[in-house]
């Protein structure tokens, strides 16, 4: 995934869920907004809802952990 336009505690966020759950569309789903919509919000030029965010970090602290590399 690309880095995000504008780098915030919210685009890293969404980016983290994003790959925990298997990608922007999968994220999109699980959020229930059209993908690019989060594509906004990933870039920066956007952001979300408080409860959309929250569900995004609901996602990401309920993603199974991953072994340091």
């Amino acid at each position: 995934m690309a880095a995000a336009a504008t780098d915030t505690s919210m685009t890293r966020t969404l980016a983290l869920a994003a790959n925990a759950i298997g990608g922007c569309e999968a994220l999109a789903e699980k959020l229930g907004v059209k993908p690019g919509v989060l594509q906004e919000w990933l870039a920066g030029t956007g952001e979300p809802p408080t409860a959309v965010y929250v569900r995004a970090l609901d996602v990401l602290i309920s993603a199974p952990k991953q072994k340091p590399r």
